[in-house]
Protein backbone atom coordinates (compact mmCIF):
# COMPACT_ATOMS: atom_id res chain seq x y z
CA UNK A 1 0.00 0.00 0.00
CA UNK A 2 2.81 2.37 -0.10
CA UNK A 3 2.37 5.45 -2.09
CA UNK A 4 5.00 6.86 -4.02
CA UNK A 5 2.83 9.72 -5.69
CA UNK A 6 4.17 13.55 -4.57
CA UNK A 7 2.22 14.72 -1.82
CA UNK A 8 -0.94 17.90 -2.70
CA UNK A 9 0.29 20.99 -0.34
CA UNK A 10 -2.77 23.12 -0.05
CA UNK A 11 -3.02 26.25 -1.70
CA UNK A 12 -2.74 28.85 1.26
CA UNK A 13 0.30 27.18 1.75
CA UNK A 14 2.03 27.80 -1.59
CA UNK A 15 1.02 31.16 -1.25
CA UNK A 16 2.59 31.78 1.86
CA UNK A 17 6.16 31.16 2.18
CA UNK A 18 6.15 31.51 6.14
CA UNK A 19 3.37 28.48 6.50
CA UNK A 20 5.60 25.60 4.37
CA UNK A 21 7.96 25.08 7.67
CA UNK A 22 5.04 25.04 9.60
CA UNK A 23 2.63 22.25 7.33
CA UNK A 24 5.85 20.06 6.95
CA UNK A 25 5.99 20.11 10.23
CA UNK A 26 2.49 19.33 11.13
CA UNK A 27 2.41 16.62 8.71
CA UNK A 28 5.09 14.75 10.97
CA UNK A 29 3.73 15.33 14.13
CA UNK A 30 0.09 14.17 13.10
CA UNK A 31 1.77 10.82 12.10
CA UNK A 32 2.84 11.11 15.70
CA UNK A 33 -0.39 11.57 16.66
CA UNK A 34 -1.79 8.74 15.03
CA UNK A 35 0.37 6.71 16.57
CA UNK A 36 -0.04 7.18 19.56
CA UNK A 37 -3.97 7.28 19.33
CA UNK A 38 -3.29 3.36 17.85
CA UNK A 39 -1.83 2.41 20.60
CA UNK A 40 -5.23 3.45 23.08
CA UNK A 41 -7.03 0.21 23.26
CA UNK A 42 -10.25 1.60 22.96
CA UNK A 43 -11.86 -1.46 22.13
CA UNK A 44 -15.87 -1.80 22.34
CA UNK A 45 -17.51 -4.37 24.77
CA UNK A 46 -20.73 -3.16 24.37
CA UNK A 47 -21.43 -1.21 27.55
CA UNK A 48 -18.25 -1.52 28.54
CA UNK A 49 -14.98 0.88 26.96
CA UNK A 50 -12.01 2.91 27.69
CA UNK A 51 -12.00 5.59 25.30
CA UNK A 52 -11.52 8.24 27.88
CA UNK A 53 -8.09 7.78 28.07
CA UNK A 54 -7.45 8.63 24.45
CA UNK A 55 -9.91 11.43 24.74
CA UNK A 56 -7.89 12.97 27.79
CA UNK A 57 -4.95 12.51 24.85
CA UNK A 58 -6.14 14.05 22.52
CA UNK A 59 -7.68 17.31 25.10
CA UNK A 60 -3.77 17.68 26.33
CA UNK A 61 -2.57 18.49 23.42
CA UNK A 62 -5.80 20.65 22.90
CA UNK A 63 -5.24 22.70 26.61
CA UNK A 64 -1.63 22.93 25.60
CA UNK A 65 -1.69 24.64 22.64
CA UNK A 66 -4.62 27.30 24.12
CA UNK A 67 -7.37 25.67 22.09
CA UNK A 68 -10.90 25.99 23.30
CA UNK A 69 -12.00 22.42 25.10
CA UNK A 70 -14.47 20.92 26.75
CA UNK A 71 -13.65 18.65 29.95
CA UNK A 72 -14.58 15.13 29.35
CA UNK A 73 -17.82 14.33 28.90
CA UNK A 74 -18.93 11.07 29.88
CA UNK A 75 -22.36 9.49 30.40
CA UNK A 76 -20.64 6.38 31.77
CA UNK A 77 -16.48 6.00 33.26
CA UNK A 78 -14.76 5.33 31.01
CA UNK A 79 -16.95 6.33 27.65
CA UNK A 80 -15.34 9.70 27.24
CA UNK A 81 -16.21 12.51 24.52
CA UNK A 82 -14.09 15.78 24.18
CA UNK A 83 -15.27 18.66 22.07
CA UNK A 84 -12.38 21.51 20.61
CA UNK A 85 -13.13 24.42 19.26
CA UNK A 86 -11.84 27.40 16.90
CA UNK A 87 -13.76 30.47 16.64
CA UNK A 88 -14.57 31.80 13.88
CA UNK A 89 -15.30 35.71 13.23
CA UNK A 90 -18.98 35.39 11.63
CA UNK A 91 -18.12 36.92 8.43
CA UNK A 92 -19.27 34.22 6.09
CA UNK A 93 -22.72 34.30 8.02
CA UNK A 94 -22.91 30.65 8.44
CA UNK A 95 -23.21 27.76 11.21
CA UNK A 96 -19.83 25.49 12.10
CA UNK A 97 -18.26 22.77 10.23
CA UNK A 98 -17.81 19.74 12.48
CA UNK A 99 -15.19 17.23 12.42
CA UNK A 100 -16.07 14.11 13.84
CA UNK A 101 -13.74 11.10 14.95
CA UNK A 102 -15.23 8.14 16.96
CA UNK A 103 -11.78 6.75 18.66
CA UNK A 104 -13.88 3.38 19.83
CA UNK A 105 -12.79 0.13 18.01
CA UNK A 106 -13.62 -2.85 16.65
CA UNK A 107 -12.12 -6.43 18.57
CA UNK A 108 -8.64 -7.49 17.59
CA UNK A 109 -5.85 -9.93 19.74
CA UNK A 110 -3.83 -7.92 22.40
CA UNK A 111 -1.35 -10.88 22.81
CA UNK A 112 -1.64 -13.69 20.26
CA UNK A 113 -1.33 -11.28 17.05
CA UNK A 114 0.85 -12.93 15.43
CA UNK A 115 -1.18 -16.47 15.20
CA UNK A 116 -4.28 -14.50 14.48
CA UNK A 117 -2.52 -13.21 11.39
CA UNK A 118 -1.45 -9.54 12.10
CA UNK A 119 1.67 -8.52 10.74
CA UNK A 120 2.26 -5.65 13.38
CA UNK A 121 1.02 -5.72 17.02
CA UNK A 122 -2.87 -4.06 16.48
CA UNK A 123 -2.00 -1.78 19.14
CA UNK A 124 1.68 -1.07 18.67
CA UNK A 125 1.59 1.86 16.36
CA UNK A 126 3.90 0.16 13.71
CA UNK A 127 5.23 2.03 10.46
CA UNK A 128 6.10 -1.10 8.28
CA UNK A 129 9.72 -0.65 6.95
CA UNK A 130 8.61 -2.23 4.04
CA UNK A 131 5.00 -0.85 2.72
CA UNK A 132 5.51 2.51 4.62
CA UNK A 133 1.60 1.67 6.05
CA UNK A 134 0.67 2.46 9.98
CA UNK A 135 -0.82 -1.05 11.01
CA UNK A 136 -3.07 -1.26 13.98
CA UNK A 137 -6.84 -1.22 15.12
CA UNK A 138 -8.30 2.02 14.09
CA UNK A 139 -6.12 3.06 11.33
CA UNK A 140 -9.14 2.98 8.81
CA UNK A 141 -11.86 2.81 11.35
CA UNK A 142 -11.22 5.86 12.18
CA UNK A 143 -8.51 7.18 14.42
CA UNK A 144 -6.98 8.69 11.22
CA UNK A 145 -9.38 11.15 11.12
CA UNK A 146 -9.16 11.88 14.89
CA UNK A 147 -5.14 12.46 14.26
CA UNK A 148 -6.28 14.53 10.92
CA UNK A 149 -8.76 16.89 12.50
CA UNK A 150 -6.21 17.11 15.72
CA UNK A 151 -3.38 17.89 13.50
CA UNK A 152 -5.80 20.40 11.39
CA UNK A 153 -6.90 22.72 14.70
CA UNK A 154 -3.37 22.69 15.44
CA UNK A 155 -1.79 24.30 12.38
CA UNK A 156 -4.81 26.78 12.05
CA UNK A 157 -3.99 28.03 15.69
CA UNK A 158 -0.71 28.02 15.72
CA UNK A 159 -0.99 30.14 12.73
CA UNK A 160 -3.58 32.05 13.54
CA UNK A 161 -5.30 32.07 10.53
CA UNK A 162 -8.60 33.35 10.62
CA UNK A 163 -12.03 31.60 9.73
CA UNK A 164 -15.14 32.61 9.17
CA UNK A 165 -17.53 30.34 10.63
CA UNK A 166 -16.60 28.38 13.94
CA UNK A 167 -14.46 24.90 13.25
CA UNK A 168 -15.71 22.13 15.55
CA UNK A 169 -13.99 18.75 16.40
CA UNK A 170 -15.42 15.94 18.12
CA UNK A 171 -13.03 12.61 19.50
CA UNK A 172 -16.10 10.59 20.52
CA UNK A 173 -16.73 7.21 22.13
CA UNK A 174 -19.13 4.06 21.51
CA UNK A 175 -19.76 4.20 17.65
CA UNK A 176 -19.02 0.44 17.19
CA UNK A 177 -22.30 -1.41 18.52
CA UNK A 178 -25.60 -1.01 16.72
CA UNK A 179 -27.29 0.00 19.83
CA UNK A 180 -24.47 2.43 20.97
CA UNK A 181 -25.53 5.78 23.15
CA UNK A 182 -22.29 6.57 24.98
CA UNK A 183 -20.66 8.95 22.28
CA UNK A 184 -23.02 10.70 19.73
CA UNK A 185 -26.58 10.24 20.42
CA UNK A 186 -25.42 11.22 24.43
CA UNK A 187 -24.36 14.37 22.77
CA UNK A 188 -27.03 14.90 20.33
CA UNK A 189 -29.50 14.21 23.61
CA UNK A 190 -27.76 15.74 26.71
CA UNK A 191 -24.86 18.52 24.92
CA UNK A 192 -26.56 19.70 21.79
CA UNK A 193 -25.46 22.85 22.07
CA UNK A 194 -21.84 21.85 22.03
CA UNK A 195 -22.05 20.51 18.72
CA UNK A 196 -24.52 22.87 16.74
CA UNK A 197 -23.26 23.22 13.32
CA UNK A 198 -24.71 23.39 9.90
CA UNK A 199 -22.38 20.79 8.08
CA UNK A 200 -20.35 17.78 9.47
CA UNK A 201 -18.00 15.49 8.13
CA UNK A 202 -17.09 12.03 9.78
CA UNK A 203 -16.64 8.56 8.12
CA UNK A 204 -17.22 6.38 5.28
CA UNK A 205 -15.96 8.57 2.52
CA UNK A 206 -12.55 10.35 0.78
CA UNK A 207 -11.10 7.41 -0.29
CA UNK A 208 -10.31 6.66 -3.98
CA UNK A 209 -12.54 3.86 -5.46
CA UNK A 210 -11.43 2.21 -8.50
CA UNK A 211 -13.76 0.85 -11.23
CA UNK A 212 -12.21 -0.65 -14.57
CA UNK A 213 -9.09 1.80 -14.43
CA UNK A 214 -11.47 4.81 -13.41
CA UNK A 215 -10.67 6.75 -9.92
CA UNK A 216 -13.75 7.87 -8.14
CA UNK A 217 -14.10 9.69 -4.53
CA UNK A 218 -17.23 8.34 -2.86
CA UNK A 219 -18.33 10.54 -0.29
CA UNK A 220 -21.78 9.58 2.03
CA UNK A 221 -24.80 11.14 1.32
CA UNK A 222 -27.10 8.51 2.69
CA UNK A 223 -27.03 5.31 5.04
CA UNK A 224 -29.07 2.36 5.67
CA UNK A 225 -30.70 1.57 8.81
CA UNK A 226 -30.21 -1.28 10.99
CA UNK A 227 -32.95 -3.69 12.39
CA UNK A 228 -32.30 -6.92 14.62
CA UNK A 229 -34.63 -9.52 13.90
CA UNK A 230 -35.11 -12.60 15.51
CA UNK A 231 -36.37 -15.39 14.39
CA UNK A 232 -37.34 -18.91 16.44
CA UNK A 233 -38.35 -22.24 15.35
CA UNK A 234 -40.43 -24.58 17.74
CA UNK A 235 -40.96 -27.92 17.82
CA UNK A 236 -41.98 -31.10 20.06
CA UNK A 237 -38.34 -31.81 21.49
CA UNK A 238 -37.41 -35.33 21.82
CA UNK A 239 -34.42 -37.93 22.89
CA UNK A 240 -31.76 -37.65 20.95
CA UNK A 241 -31.34 -41.05 19.37
CA UNK A 242 -34.73 -40.70 17.82
CA UNK A 243 -35.98 -39.75 14.51
CA UNK A 244 -37.89 -36.51 14.45
CA UNK A 245 -39.63 -34.15 11.63
CA UNK A 246 -39.48 -30.86 13.26
CA UNK A 247 -36.10 -30.66 14.81
CA UNK A 248 -35.81 -27.02 15.23
CA UNK A 249 -31.82 -26.61 14.73
CA UNK A 250 -32.47 -28.25 11.43
CA UNK A 251 -35.45 -25.41 10.80
CA UNK A 252 -33.16 -22.47 11.86
CA UNK A 253 -30.39 -24.32 9.43
CA UNK A 254 -32.98 -24.28 6.84
CA UNK A 255 -34.19 -20.39 7.50
CA UNK A 256 -30.59 -19.10 7.31
CA UNK A 257 -29.71 -21.36 4.07
CA UNK A 258 -32.75 -19.53 2.48
CA UNK A 259 -31.45 -16.42 3.54
CA UNK A 260 -27.98 -16.96 2.60
CA UNK A 261 -29.03 -18.44 -0.92
CA UNK A 262 -31.43 -15.54 -1.65
CA UNK A 263 -31.91 -11.97 -1.80
CA UNK A 264 -34.61 -10.18 -0.82
CA UNK A 265 -36.63 -7.59 -2.82
CA UNK A 266 -34.76 -5.51 -5.67
CA UNK A 267 -35.11 -1.46 -4.62
CA UNK A 268 -33.66 1.82 -6.30
CA UNK A 269 -33.51 4.96 -3.88
CA UNK A 270 -32.46 8.16 -5.03
CA UNK A 271 -29.14 7.38 -3.50
CA UNK A 272 -28.40 4.65 -5.23
CA UNK A 273 -29.72 5.85 -8.59
CA UNK A 274 -27.82 9.12 -8.06
CA UNK A 275 -24.36 6.69 -7.25
CA UNK A 276 -24.64 4.35 -10.29
CA UNK A 277 -25.44 7.65 -12.99
CA UNK A 278 -22.39 9.24 -11.54
CA UNK A 279 -20.25 6.14 -11.80
CA UNK A 280 -21.39 5.50 -15.55
CA UNK A 281 -20.81 9.44 -16.27
CA UNK A 282 -16.93 8.23 -16.19
CA UNK A 283 -17.32 4.71 -17.84
CA UNK A 284 -16.85 3.91 -21.52
CA UNK A 285 -20.33 3.08 -23.16
CA UNK A 286 -20.53 -0.59 -22.49
CA UNK A 287 -19.07 -0.61 -18.74
CA UNK A 288 -21.61 2.74 -18.47
CA UNK A 289 -24.72 0.73 -19.55
CA UNK A 290 -23.64 -2.37 -17.39
CA UNK A 291 -23.68 -0.15 -14.37
CA UNK A 292 -26.81 1.36 -14.99
CA UNK A 293 -28.82 -2.17 -15.83
CA UNK A 294 -28.45 -2.64 -11.71
CA UNK A 295 -31.08 -0.19 -12.13
CA UNK A 296 -33.26 -2.65 -13.78
CA UNK A 297 -36.06 -4.29 -12.57
CA UNK A 298 -35.80 -7.08 -15.40
CA UNK A 299 -31.96 -7.04 -15.79
CA UNK A 300 -30.02 -6.49 -12.32
CA UNK A 301 -29.86 -9.86 -11.21
CA UNK A 302 -28.22 -11.20 -14.85
CA UNK A 303 -25.70 -8.22 -13.77
CA UNK A 304 -24.96 -8.89 -10.29
CA UNK A 305 -24.42 -12.64 -11.03
CA UNK A 306 -22.51 -12.93 -13.73
CA UNK A 307 -20.85 -9.55 -15.08
CA UNK A 308 -19.75 -7.67 -11.88
CA UNK A 309 -16.25 -8.77 -9.85
CA UNK A 310 -16.91 -9.77 -6.34
CA UNK A 311 -15.59 -6.95 -4.93
CA UNK A 312 -18.40 -4.65 -6.76
CA UNK A 313 -20.86 -7.18 -6.43
CA UNK A 314 -20.38 -6.72 -2.75
CA UNK A 315 -19.93 -2.92 -2.50
CA UNK A 316 -22.84 -2.24 -5.14
CA UNK A 317 -25.12 -5.38 -4.28
CA UNK A 318 -26.41 -3.82 -0.61
CA UNK A 319 -27.77 -1.00 -2.51
CA UNK A 320 -29.88 -1.96 -4.42
CA UNK A 321 -31.68 -4.73 -1.53
CA UNK A 322 -32.43 -4.77 2.06
CA UNK A 323 -30.25 -7.57 3.69
CA UNK A 324 -30.82 -9.89 6.10
CA UNK A 325 -27.58 -11.93 7.24
CA UNK A 326 -28.02 -14.50 9.76
CA UNK A 327 -25.30 -13.41 13.03
CA UNK A 328 -25.83 -15.39 15.87
CA UNK A 329 -27.71 -18.75 16.75
CA UNK A 330 -28.70 -20.85 19.24
CA UNK A 331 -30.43 -23.87 20.88
CA UNK A 332 -30.40 -26.97 22.88
CA UNK A 333 -28.69 -27.09 25.79
CA UNK A 334 -28.46 -30.70 26.73
CA UNK A 335 -26.02 -33.04 24.08
CA UNK A 336 -28.83 -36.06 24.39
CA UNK A 337 -31.98 -34.06 23.88
CA UNK A 338 -33.57 -32.64 20.23
CA UNK A 339 -34.50 -29.22 21.86
CA UNK A 340 -38.21 -27.34 21.57
CA UNK A 341 -36.78 -24.34 19.97
CA UNK A 342 -33.56 -22.79 18.25
CA UNK A 343 -33.25 -19.23 17.22
CA UNK A 344 -31.40 -17.26 14.70
CA UNK A 345 -30.60 -13.34 14.98
CA UNK A 346 -30.33 -11.35 11.66
CA UNK A 347 -28.59 -8.58 11.25
CA UNK A 348 -31.35 -6.83 8.88
CA UNK A 349 -29.46 -3.34 6.81
CA UNK A 350 -32.37 -1.38 5.57
CA UNK A 351 -32.55 1.38 2.68
CA UNK A 352 -33.86 4.70 3.14
CA UNK A 353 -37.42 4.62 2.99
CA UNK A 354 -38.36 1.26 4.01
CA UNK A 355 -40.58 0.41 7.38
CA UNK A 356 -39.47 -2.68 9.72
CA UNK A 357 -42.93 -4.10 8.89
CA UNK A 358 -42.00 -3.89 5.17
CA UNK A 359 -38.39 -5.79 5.23
CA UNK A 360 -40.15 -7.92 8.05
CA UNK A 361 -42.32 -9.18 4.89
CA UNK A 362 -39.80 -9.20 2.57
CA UNK A 363 -38.16 -11.80 5.14
CA UNK A 364 -41.15 -14.29 5.48
CA UNK A 365 -41.76 -14.08 1.86
CA UNK A 366 -37.99 -15.50 0.97
CA UNK A 367 -38.76 -18.19 4.10
CA UNK A 368 -42.07 -18.88 3.82
CA UNK A 369 -44.95 -17.09 4.94
CA UNK A 370 -47.13 -20.19 6.15
CA UNK A 371 -44.75 -20.98 7.91
CA UNK A 372 -44.95 -18.36 10.09
CA UNK A 373 -48.58 -18.76 10.23
CA UNK A 374 -50.57 -21.23 13.14
CA UNK A 375 -50.62 -24.81 12.57
CA UNK A 376 -53.85 -26.51 12.08
CA UNK A 377 -54.14 -29.44 14.67
CA UNK A 378 -55.76 -32.83 14.02
CA UNK A 379 -58.84 -31.04 16.46
CA UNK A 380 -59.52 -28.06 14.09
CA UNK A 381 -57.49 -25.34 16.22
CA UNK A 382 -54.74 -23.81 16.06
CA UNK A 383 -51.27 -24.89 17.01
CA UNK A 384 -48.39 -22.38 17.48
CA UNK A 385 -46.70 -21.54 14.35
CA UNK A 386 -43.36 -23.60 12.81
CA UNK A 387 -41.36 -19.69 12.97
CA UNK A 388 -41.89 -16.66 15.23
CA UNK A 389 -40.19 -13.59 13.90
CA UNK A 390 -39.84 -10.72 16.82
CA UNK A 391 -38.04 -7.31 16.52
CA UNK A 392 -34.96 -6.68 18.97
CA UNK A 393 -33.62 -3.19 18.04
CA UNK A 394 -33.85 -0.53 15.44
CA UNK A 395 -31.78 2.12 13.84
CA UNK A 396 -32.66 5.04 11.96
CA UNK A 397 -31.58 5.58 8.26
CA UNK A 398 -31.21 8.59 6.40
CA UNK A 399 -30.90 10.06 2.73
CA UNK A 400 -29.95 13.50 1.45
CA UNK A 401 -30.32 14.91 -2.04
CA UNK A 402 -27.60 16.01 -3.27
CA UNK A 403 -29.47 18.17 -5.47
CA UNK A 404 -30.47 20.12 -2.41
CA UNK A 405 -28.18 23.57 -2.48
CA UNK A 406 -27.31 22.75 1.44
CA UNK A 407 -25.90 19.20 0.19
CA UNK A 408 -24.78 20.88 -3.11
CA UNK A 409 -22.62 23.32 -2.23
CA UNK A 410 -19.85 21.35 0.38
CA UNK A 411 -20.03 18.73 -2.42
CA UNK A 412 -19.13 21.35 -5.05
CA UNK A 413 -16.36 22.60 -2.72
CA UNK A 414 -14.64 19.19 -2.40
CA UNK A 415 -14.73 18.77 -6.25
CA UNK A 416 -12.89 21.75 -6.39
CA UNK A 417 -10.72 20.66 -3.70
CA UNK A 418 -9.91 17.75 -6.00
CA UNK A 419 -9.75 19.81 -8.89
CA UNK A 420 -7.05 21.53 -7.67
CA UNK A 421 -5.39 18.82 -5.71
CA UNK A 422 -6.11 15.70 -7.02
CA UNK A 423 -6.09 16.21 -11.17
CA UNK A 424 -9.81 16.40 -10.83
CA UNK A 425 -10.93 13.21 -9.75
CA UNK A 426 -14.73 13.26 -9.48
CA UNK A 427 -16.91 13.43 -6.67
CA UNK A 428 -19.26 10.16 -6.56
CA UNK A 429 -22.08 10.59 -3.91
CA UNK A 430 -22.66 7.56 -2.26
CA UNK A 431 -24.90 5.19 -0.07
CA UNK A 432 -23.03 3.67 3.09
CA UNK A 433 -24.58 -0.06 3.54
CA UNK A 434 -23.37 -0.04 7.02
CA UNK A 435 -24.10 2.01 10.08
CA UNK A 436 -22.37 5.77 11.57
CA UNK A 437 -22.95 7.89 13.72
CA UNK A 438 -25.04 10.07 11.49
CA UNK A 439 -27.99 8.21 11.85
CA UNK A 440 -27.74 10.23 15.48
CA UNK A 441 -26.38 13.46 14.57
CA UNK A 442 -28.89 13.81 11.31
CA UNK A 443 -31.55 13.72 14.75
CA UNK A 444 -29.87 17.42 16.01
CA UNK A 445 -32.47 20.26 16.35
CA UNK A 446 -30.27 21.93 13.80
CA UNK A 447 -30.37 19.52 10.87
CA UNK A 448 -27.03 19.41 9.65
CA UNK A 449 -25.55 18.20 6.30
CA UNK A 450 -23.47 14.76 7.46
CA UNK A 451 -21.60 13.94 4.75
CA UNK A 452 -18.84 10.68 4.75
CA UNK A 453 -15.32 12.35 4.04
CA UNK A 454 -12.59 11.33 5.83
CA UNK A 455 -9.63 11.77 2.69
CA UNK A 456 -7.35 9.09 3.22
CA UNK A 457 -5.20 7.66 -0.21
CA UNK A 458 -4.99 4.46 -1.15
CA UNK A 459 -3.12 2.48 -4.19
CA UNK A 460 -5.30 0.88 -7.18
CA UNK A 461 -5.54 -2.82 -6.13
CA UNK A 462 -6.18 -2.37 -2.73
CA UNK A 463 -9.25 -3.88 -1.17
CA UNK A 464 -10.05 -1.03 1.12
CA UNK A 465 -13.15 -2.28 2.34
CA UNK A 466 -11.92 -5.17 3.19
CA UNK A 467 -9.39 -3.28 6.16
CA UNK A 468 -12.39 -1.88 7.97
CA UNK A 469 -12.77 -4.06 10.95
CA UNK A 470 -10.27 -6.33 8.63
CA UNK A 471 -6.78 -8.40 9.97
CA UNK A 472 -4.02 -6.21 9.51
CA UNK A 473 -5.86 -3.34 9.02
CA UNK A 474 -3.35 -0.47 7.95
CA UNK A 475 -3.10 3.28 6.19
CA UNK A 476 -0.09 4.09 4.35
CA UNK A 477 1.53 7.13 6.27
CA UNK A 478 1.83 8.93 2.73
CA UNK A 479 -2.19 7.75 2.06
CA UNK A 480 -2.41 9.58 5.41
CA UNK A 481 -0.81 13.04 4.26
CA UNK A 482 -2.64 13.26 0.90
CA UNK A 483 -5.91 12.91 3.25
CA UNK A 484 -4.75 15.53 5.51
CA UNK A 485 -4.29 17.95 3.03
CA UNK A 486 -7.44 17.22 0.84
CA UNK A 487 -9.16 17.43 4.34
CA UNK A 488 -7.46 20.86 5.00
CA UNK A 489 -8.27 22.52 1.90
CA UNK A 490 -11.44 21.61 2.25
CA UNK A 491 -12.40 23.47 5.77
CA UNK A 492 -10.22 26.72 4.21
CA UNK A 493 -12.52 27.10 0.83
CA UNK A 494 -15.64 26.28 3.54
CA UNK A 495 -14.33 28.47 6.39
CA UNK A 496 -11.71 31.01 5.41
CA UNK A 497 -12.49 34.65 6.77
CA UNK A 498 -14.12 37.01 4.51
CA UNK A 499 -12.18 40.08 6.48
Amino acid sequence: MASSKVLPIPTLVKQNENLKASWDSILEEAVGIFQKLIKFDTRNFGEDGSETEAALYLKSIFDKEGIECTEILEQKPGRGNVIARIRGDGSLGKGPVLLSAHLDVVEAPKDDWVEKGWKHGPFEGVIDEEDGCLYGRGTVDMKNMAAASTALLLFIARNEIKLGRDLIFAAIADEERSDSKYGAKFLVEQHPEKIDCDLLFTEVGGFPMYMEGTKGIPVMIAEKGAIRFRITAHGKGAHGSTFCKDNPIVTIGDVCTKLGKTRLRHRVTNSARVTFEALASHLNFVKASALKLLLSPRFHSYVLDYILPEKQYKIFGPLLFNVANPVLMGGGDCGNQIPTSAWVTLDTRILPGVTAAEVREEIMEVIGRSRFEPIKMEDGSDGQPELAIEQLTETSCYEQDPKDPRVAEPLAVIQGVLDKLDNGTPVVPFMVPGHTDCSYYITHPSKPVCLGFSPVDVPPGTDFAALFHGTNERVSVDGFKWGLAILLETIFDLCLSTN
